[in-house]
């Protein structure tokens, strides 16, 4: 069986970059940015979770989770465990679940 040999002279057409200072320009910029910046985020976030860390987070924030919604409904330190609550979800081991959990919708 013959496999079918690629044309390894293939061109690539470069992108053409719009005339700086332009409404182009700062479009084609902000949007070159936002791809480096993703690129650069899934590229963490793969290190991260072939390291085990998002395993780990995700677990101790599960176990505080757990433990403050059993008394966040407590008349006299209910309070205190809601705050902690907000506190937990503003952290960063809140944010690798968010993170995390867009990946998994794609």
């Amino acid at each position: 069986m013959k496999l079918m040999e690629s044309n390894v002279n293939m061109t690539k057409t470069p992108i053409q970059m719009p005339e700086k200072g332009t409404y182009k320009w700062q479009l084609f910029s902000y949007w070159s940015d936002e791809y480096r910046q993703t690129r650069a985020d899934h590229s963490a976030y793969i290190a991260l979770n072939f390291a085990g860390a998002l395993d780990v987070c995700r677990t101790k924030l599960q176990k505080l989770m757990q433990h403050h919604r059993q008394f966040a409904g407590d008349a006299t330190c209910g309070a205190s465990h809601n705050r902690a609550i907000a506190r937990l979800q503003n952290t960063l081991s809140g944010a690798a679940m968010a993170y995390e959990s867009s990946f998994k919708l794609h």
